[in-house]
């Protein structure tokens, strides 16, 4: 196990939305279920350092989620992402790339897991849903930050891009990455094969904790 865990969260808490909560993740996967409403995305916007928490703290790679450090050891796609229309994917992965300090060939293996070969000369405002999900991942995961923050990633894709994100999830977590995903589909999280699942109600972890 590494000394230092990829996400640590200690009485963390946002008042009227998420109970104070313990946790700390290493490596593999976290699934977490619940309904709308029930806490997940605050808790994954915490982790993110996209909120901060009213009690608690809350530390990636072992410092604060909102120290830049934290930003490069994280990989963190919300439930929406917006792209500008006009810009096509390979301007937008080329703009990932550079943010991430990614090489090449790890850009173009990000490309080829979630087969957006070709959709490299389209523009952004012409994608459907799941292929700019499937944007975003890529961006995103491109590289293998340690630890990765998905939110309801699979809500746009179909089954075959389901299988590619679970295959890809399976593989960094294998390789002793740590991901920390929500989903609603039983099918989504039989995919993903967590090594932990937390069950959240009215902002509260009632069962896996």
């Amino acid at each position: 196990m590494n000394s230092v865990a990829a996400l640590e969260l200690a009485g963390a808490g946002v008042s009227g939305r998420l109970a104070p909560l313990d946790l700390r993740v290493d490596a593999g996967v976290v699934a977490l279920l619940g309904a709308n409403g029930a806490g997940k995305s605050t808790l994954l916007a915490l982790a993110a350092g996209r909120l901060l928490p009213t009690t608690g703290r809350v530390r990636v790679a072992g410092v604060p989620a909102r120290a830049p450090t934290a930003a490069a050891a994280r990989a963190d796609v919300p439930q929406s992402v917006a792209f500008p229309a006009h810009a096509r994917v390979r301007e937008l992965l080329g703009v990932a790339r550079a943010a991430r300090g990614v090489d090449a060939a790890h850009a173009a293996a990000a490309v080829e897991r979630l087969a957006l070969t070709p959709l490299l000369r389209r523009r952004a405002g012409r994608l459907s849903g799941g292929e700019r999900q499937r944007v975003a991942l890529a961006s995103a995961l491109m590289g293998a930050p340690r630890l990765w923050l998905l939110d309801e990633p699979a809500a746009a894709l179909d089954r075959d891009g389901l299988a590619r994100l679970a295959a890809w999830v399976r593989g960094h977590a294998a390789a002793g990455g740590a991901v920390v995903v929500s989903a609603h589909r039983d099918e989504e999280v039989d995919a993903y094969a967590p090594d932990r699942v937390l069950r959240l109600e009215l902002g509260r972890v009632v069962d896996g904790a």
